[in-house]
């Protein structure tokens, strides 16, 4: 066996200790204890260093040496049981050394191998992109990885034995931390427990670490701190607080076009609506929305909070003044959005900058609402926050102008297509007026209910021109609180109206009307009393003519401004044609109603003309034709009749016997009773009386009575022997007053009978002769004559 020089000294120093036994042996027995203590001591020293081995040969040496050197002094139970004692305990000391060798040996390469783990763990722990920190049973760090220091802004052994809590908790959540780190020091051994909160960084700003938390323990099972694994979660969140954001935006998005789809189609309410929302679920201050007027004004239909004290007398403009330099004119003129993150510094917002002051808004947004034909508004947000405009939410909410753009188009022109609907049903009503009246008046008011109405005017009123006196005088007026004086007129050139009577042209005037009249005319306004009263601040007159003359001038007020519109004056112009048709048609049908009752006039006379005749020819009837005509009528109308058949039943009465006028005088006038043949020659003259006056076209309606009042209830009556109420109503009224009449007058054969006589014969006859509901109005009507 190769002697080791490690153990070389041992080895010496065993054989040493070896020899000094030998010498003893040969020295006197008094020395054996101290033999066999030497012999022992080397057992052991061999049994050390070469274990078994090595005890096991010292062993069985001492024994021999034992044996040799006292096998004279001793028994030999004394020799065996030496040699026993020193080869057992030789075997033992080696194999126990051996033992501890070998476990001294494990130890070593546990240790070795121990450490390269833990130089390889630490390699890792270093690597890995989470943050590892340990802290004791206090908070105080007691072992950090890279990622760790890294995420904190220290070096690594800066941080073992910095207090966690003190140095890395935001004081906001400090306490409620304290007391989590308490209850993780009771899980139990294994058990993981996940837990996220913020922790303050060297720099002092905040990062959001999401943990995974156990507890340590020693042998005996007390805490003595925690390990935490972390991640920095801080994007992550700020991602999904970004996608919650988003998606909340998108959500509250679609609820306003919901809502602008569902709403009446109507701009106001729908910029309302639109307003109201982006304040309620975009989170802005103050919105509203504007509609770019042709004048370059911006002009709000709609707003939230509505009635804001900012908007009350905003001027906005789009075109190069200082009104059109803030976002609205700028969005208005190139189509894009436009943001001013800093209204009280930004130059741009110079203009509004003392308006908007008091209120607390801090930046604005407008969006440009377009339609296929160009920029028609704009959707304005403020808000009290600064860079609360972020480019997600413009970009979301220029989503949004494209749908509240539409849907305000659609509804415009759903208004528009109402209103020139509703126009049109207003020009029907004054056309159906004017083709069924024939009272100026009438058709005038109907004119002004529909122009007030359809142009949202607060007053109107028209002047007619005389053409004698070469004035224009007062017809008619609406909404005027202080009624104009019946009696006004105007000389042509004098005031507004008689400007545009002289001038032949509409004039607008806007503001100040009297300051106006005076300016121009320089004279002072003769309704100034009553302008000033009215506060009218808007003014418009047409002049109305037609067939190249003036026939008056309409007059439209309005008590603030007025947006006009190229629509709002063509309807204007054409209420003006229609009310100068309507005058003309008035005009005209006078002219034609005064020849009408002229021809009538004239018609009467000529029929009461040939009547007169008549009773010329016919000396015994003188004065019949008129008493039996004024009973006549006054018994039709009792009877409900017409008033327009009336002139008819005249002329039929008054020309009731022309047809005798075609029966010779030989039997007309005989003084005699008439023969059978001279009769029938008589009863021919309803005959002739149908054939003179059929063919006059004006007199056919008076038929009824020259040719059917010979005519008999029971039907034997002549021409055509009609029966009851085949006979025409006229005629039967007028065949009771024609025979009373003649009962009651003297004739060539026979005297006058009395009116007694006469009513009782009409009485006898009724249901005969006459038709009885006549004869029952006849007698009412004479007994009524006879008590007067």
């Amino acid at each position: 066996m190769k002697i080791k020089y490690k153990n070389s000294k041992w080895f010496f120093y065993t054989i040493l200790i070896y020899s000094a036994g030998l010498i003893l042996i040969l020295m006197p027995r008094q020395f054996v204890l101290i033999e066999v203590f030497l012999f022992f001591l080397t057992v052991v020293l061999s049994s050390y260093v070469w274990k078994t081995i090595g005890g096991l040969i010292f062993s069985i040496a001492s024994s021999i040496a034992f044996v040799v050197g006292n096998r004279t002094d001793l028994t030999i139970e004394y020799l065996i049981a030496g040699v026993l004692l020193f080869c057992g305990f030789g075997t033992l000391l080696g194999v126990i050394f051996k033992h501890l060798d070998d476990q001294k040996k494990m130890v070593e390469e546990s240790e070795a191998k121990y450490k390269g783990l833990f130089e390889r763990f630490r390699r890792y722990f270093d690597l890995v992109q989470v943050m590892i920190v340990e802290l004791d049973s206090n908070g105080n760090i007691v072992s950090a990885n890279k990622k760790a220091a890294e995420v904190l802004g220290y070096q690594q052994d800066e941080l073992i034995g910095m207090n966690w809590f003190e140095h890395f908790v935001p004081e906001n959540i400090k306490s409620d931390l304290s007391q989590y780190f308490e209850r993780v020091k009771t899980l139990q051994n294994g058990s993981i427990d996940y837990h996220e909160n913020a922790i303050r960084c060297k720099d002092a700003t905040e990062k959001i670490i999401a943990w995974h938390n156990v507890v340590i323990k020693d042998e005996l099972g007390n805490v003595v701190g925690t390990l935490s694994a972390g991640l920095d979660i801080t994007e992550l969140r700020q991602t999904q607080e970004r996608l919650s954001e988003q998606l909340k935006l998108s959500k509250d998005l679609y609820s306003i076009a919901e809502q602008l789809v569902v709403e009446k189609l109507n701009v106001q309410k729908r910029s309302n609506t639109l307003s109201r929302m982006c304040v309620q679920l975009l989170g802005a201050s103050l919105a509203w929305v504007g509609y770019a007027a042709p004048d370059k004004s911006v002009r709000i239909v709609g707003s939230y909070p509505q009635n804001h004290p900012y908007l009350e007398g905003l001027i906005i403009r789009w075109d190069d003044s200082p009104y059109a330099q803030g976002a609205v004119g700028r969005s208005i003129k190139t189509g894009e959005p436009h943001v001013i993150e800093d209204v009280l510094t930004d130059e741009r917002f110079s203009a509004w900058r003392d308006k908007i002051a008091p209120y607390g808004f801090k930046t604005v947004l407008s969006f440009p609402l377009i339609s296929p034909k160009g920029v028609f508004g704009v959707l304005v947000l403020y808000s009290d926050k600064y860079g609360f405009f972020s480019q997600e939410k413009i970009q979301q909410i220029r989503i949004l102008s494209h749908l509240a753009a539409a849907a305000l188009e659609n509804a415009r022109l759903f208004e528009e297509l109402e209103r020139k609907f509703r126009r049109i049903q207003a020009l029907h009503e004054i056309d159906r007026a004017i083709s069924a009246g024939t009272d100026l008046n009438l058709v005038l008011n109907v004119l002004l209910d529909q122009t007030m109405h359809q142009l949202n005017v607060d007053a109107v009123d028209v002047f007619l021109f005389n053409e004698h006196s070469m004035k224009l005088e007062y017809v008619t007026e609406r909404g005027f609180t202080f009624p104009q004086s019946p009696s006004m007129s105007f000389e042509l050139g004098e005031g507004l109206i008689g400007r545009v009577g002289l001038n032949r042209k509409p004039i607008v005037v806007k503001g100040n009307l009297c300051e106006f009249c005076e300016k121009f005319e320089g004279s002072a306004c003769r309704r100034k009393e009553i302008f000033l009263q009215e506060g009218f601040k808007f003014y418009a007159a047409f002049p109305l003519i037609a067939k190249g003359k003036l026939l008056g001038v309409l007059e439209v007020f309005h008590r603030s401004e007025v947006e006009e519109s190229e629509d709002w004056f063509e309807f204007l112009k054409i209420l003006s044609n229609q009310a100068a048709i309507a005058m003309d048609n008035a005009k005209m049908f006078e002219t034609l109603q005064k020849k009408s009752v002229e021809l009538m006039r004239a018609y009467d006379e000529t029929i009461e003309g040939w009547a007169y005749v008549l009773d010329l020819r016919d000396k015994e009837t003188e004065g019949h034709s008129e008493r039996v005509t004024e009973l006549t009528l006054e018994i039709a109308r009792r009877m409900n009749v017409r008033e327009e058949d009336m002139r008819y039943i005249k002329w039929g009465a008054l020309l009731h016997d022309i047809g005798k006028m075609a029966i010779p005088d030989r039997i007309l006038q005989k003084p005699g009773k008439l023969t059978d043949e001279e009769w029938q020659i008589m009863k021919m003259h309803p005959v002739y009386a149908y054939q003179m006056l059929s063919r006059i076209e004006y007199l056919r309606p008076a038929l009824d009575i020259p040719y059917c009042h010979h005519e008999r209830w029971d039907g034997t009556g002549y021409p055509r022997g009609l029966k009851g109420y085949e006979i025409p109503l006229s005629a039967r009224i007028f065949a009771v007053v024609d025979v009373y009449d003649a009962l009651t007058s003297d004739r060539p054969y026979r005297k006058a009978w009395t009116k007694e006589e006469a009513i009782e014969y009409i009485k006898n006859q009724s249901g005969k002769h006459f038709d009885p509901e006549v004869v029952g109005v006849f007698l009412s009507l004479v007994g009524q004559m006879g008590r007067t």
